[in-house]
């Protein structure tokens, strides 16, 4: 089988770590198919996939198009979406040459991964080739993807939809009743993440901070999109230590900036004003992002999930689960479905900093701690490990007309 995944960023985000787990367990599931990637921007990922075994393309859109977004609240921003785009030089341009590729690469199956992936690639593509579109976010708060979405579920013979969780099934099915949607978790390479020797000193030094006597090391981490909710866990990690003025706590906000998209972040100068505003600037530090994530993980006692909009899947809690941590999640949206209470994580209201003390301060007790990463392992083991990837997308596939059985 020939696969293309068709990508809009270059970056390590949640969304492209698991695109790599996609292109690894086909690898692993069928040895004899071809995977190719396009990608709008050249970074980390290209490298990782060319590692992998994946042929590479990068097709870079116009400055204007990558850093367009979909923000607004009128239903009536598709249109002036969609004039803007029309009026951007070198659209039509970028848009040929990523029509060219597909045709010249010829897969059986396209495989887009992120929004805009989903509309032009989906919008352009020729149509006797297969279109699987992997929804990892709600397209029903998109303003001009919930419109195009739903289109070309209609207008497209050979389409099918993959979600990552039931929770954004749920949402797009809302817009396309009539849409095919197979549910399909994430997965996260255990082997990779795994239990291991905690690293203090290191992960100070990576803030630019000195290196602490044995504190509780509570952190988050996300890109600086703006809805993960760093104020929220610094408002939190203010609240925690004003309760608890004799317990030695440092807090870490771990990753950076991730997309183009203009004003959809924040900078880390607003979370060190931030910090300083509520109290904890001393003991709380800025850790950029960092390759060998797992590392991180094992440095923190207790990593939190703080996203004050629902998350799609919430990528981070389970990457956290696989290397046996105490891990603290916004109960909503799909990371409600990543985890049972009590059990092998804890739950908190999402958006109030004081439920989200109220939690942390559950896990001072090193016995909770404990407890809760054995059982957390246990859990992303048995569910969440990447052997079940490639027959799942498999199948998905399957859902199109088999033109690839027909290849000699």
């Amino acid at each position: 089988m020939r696969v293309l995944f068709v990508n809009p960023a270059a970056e390590l985000g949640g969304a492209e770590r698991s695109l790599l787990d996609c292109v690894f367990a086909l690898r692993q599931t069928d040895p004899d198919g071809a995977i190719g990637l396009i990608a709008f921007a050249d970074g980390p990922l290209v490298a990782r996939a060319r590692a992998l075994g994946a042929t590479v393309m990068v097709i870079e859109p116009p400055l204007a198009l990558a850093t367009l977004g979909e923000s607004g609240q009128s239903d009536s921003h598709l249109r002036t979406w969609l004039r803007r785009i029309h009026g951007l030089p070198g659209v039509a341009i970028f848009l040929a040459r990523l029509r060219r590729a597909i045709e010249d690469y010829a897969p059986d199956v396209l495989h887009t991964n992120g929004m805009k992936a989903h509309v032009f690639a989906g919008i352009i593509a020729p149509g006797g080739i297969g279109l699987v579109a992997h929804l990892r976010d709600f397209v029903g708060s998109r303003q001009a993807s919930k419109h195009v979405l739903p289109l070309i579920a209609g207008l497209r013979d050979r389409v099918a939809f993959v979600a990552n969780s039931q929770a954004v099934a749920d949402d797009f099915l809302c817009l396309a009743p009539h849409a095919s949607v197979r549910v399909v978790y994430n997965v996260v390479d255990t082997e990779y993440l795994r239990p291991g020797l905690p690293e203090p000193e290191w992960l100070s030094a990576a803030a630019g901070m000195n290196a602490p006597e044995r504190q509780l090391i509570f952190g988050l981490v996300a890109t600086y999109a703006r809805w993960k909710g760093h104020g929220l866990f610094i408002e939190a990690a203010a609240r925690l230590r004003t309760t608890f003025p004799n317990v030695p706590l440092r807090f870490y906000i771990v990753g950076g900036p991730i997309y183009q998209t203009a004003g959809s972040q924040v900078t880390a100068s607003e979370l060190t004003q931030h910090a300083e505003a509520a109290g904890v600037g001393d003991c709380l530090g800025l850790v950029p992002f960092q390759q060998d994530i797992a590392r991180v993980y094992r440095s923190l006692d207790v990593v939190v999930n703080a996203s004050t909009t629902p998350e799609p899947f919430g990528r981070t809690i389970v990457e956290a689960m696989a290397c046996e941590r105490a891990v603290i999640v916004a109960n909503a949206g799909g990371s409600a479905e990543l985890f049972t209470h009590g059990e092998n994580a804890l739950g908190f209201m999402p958006g109030s900093s004081e439920s989200l003390a109220a939690t942390m301060a559950e896990t001072i007790d090193p016995e909770v701690r404990s407890g809760l990463g054995r059982s957390a392992r246990a859990h992303a083991l048995k569910n969440f490990g990447r052997g079940r990837l490639g027959p799942e997308l498999l199948r998905a596939y399957q859902e199109l007309p088999k033109r690839w059985q027909g290849r000699s």
